[in-house]
């Protein structure tokens, strides 16, 4: 299990990093073309091409909505922020608790796995797809304009080969995925997020259920570590400093924690109430 947090927690790392290139190039394509936009007004000619030539910038932004929507929606699997129905796991003995963390982590994983799939094959689907705009005749026949040579690109009037999507479509042949079109490699990540989000379920199913056979003490452990991360996502989000764990000295109090003997009972993150 602790290999499968690590693994998680970089994976995590990298959508975070991901969702802010996306939101930021989505910023920056939106105003540079409502800047353009705003200077075709004034009849500037370049302007005018200009213009023409981002006919992909809405397009980009709407796929660019569906990457931070379905990243966005793996994070908060996560940090286990998710939409649930947690009304009888709030009130349920700790027991029941993590019984139920454990089917509905399996169930979940199961269902998301049979999404990733059925949103997979429909993905290819469109990822096989070459409409006519991107195919041209070469010498051994139908080709798409990406395998074409620059002799070929050549002979063609008020035709350019798109740069960027090419390189793109090269890299994403090497490991077996073929994109004939800018908007089916977009796609690629509905499948992919819906398979890390049925990954993290299970894991946490299995987590639970790993708990549940080991007894009281290692499901105590792993409500203090929800607790702990609770608090440090709250943390950052509100800028707050954390707090102390309740069962440790705070060096910046100069002594003791409220939990210990100093108090005059026992810690609060033992098993008395507050568990």
């Amino acid at each position: 299990m602790e290999l499968w947090r690590r693994i998680d927690q970089a994976w995590a790392r990298w959508e975070g990093r991901a969702i802010v290139a996306v939101l930021l190039s989505m910023v920056f394509v939106a105003s540079f073309s409502a800047g353009v936009r705003n200077l075709t007004r004034f009849d500037i000619q370049w302007a005018n091409h200009l213009l023409m030539d981002m006919e992909w910038a809405d397009s980009f932004l709407r796929k660019g909505t569906m990457w931070l929507a379905f990243i966005g929606a793996s994070l908060a699997t996560h940090y286990r922020k998710h939409i649930s129905i947690d009304l009888l796991t709030r009130i349920a003995p700790l027991k029941a608790k993590y019984t139920m963390h454990a089917l509905a982590g399996v169930s979940c994983g199961l269902i998301t796995f049979g999404l990733a799939y059925a949103f997979a094959s429909a993905c290819y689907l469109n990822l096989t797809e070459r409409p006519i705009e991107y195919e041209m005749l070469g010498d051994k026949g139908s080709m798409h304009v990406c395998d074409a040579t620059p002799e070929q690109v050549k002979a063609l009037e008020d035709f350019s080969r798109p740069a960027v999507f090419c390189v793109v479509r090269k890299v994403l042949n090497t490991v077996g995925i073929p994109a004939e079109t800018p908007g089916s490699a977009f796609q690629i990540i509905v499948p992919l997020m819906f398979l890390a989000i049925g990954l993290r379920f299970l894991m946490q199913g299995i987590e639970a259920g790993v708990a549940l056979s080991q007894g009281p003490e290692e499901m105590e452990r792993l409500e203090r570590e929800d607790r702990e991360r609770l608090a440090v996502v709250h943390a950052s989000v509100s800028g707050a400093p954390p707090a102390p764990r309740a069962g440790g000295d705070d060096p910046s109090a100069g002594g003791p924690s409220a939990g210990g003997p100093s108090a005059g009972g026992p810690s609060a993150g033992g098993h008395g109430g507050a568990s």
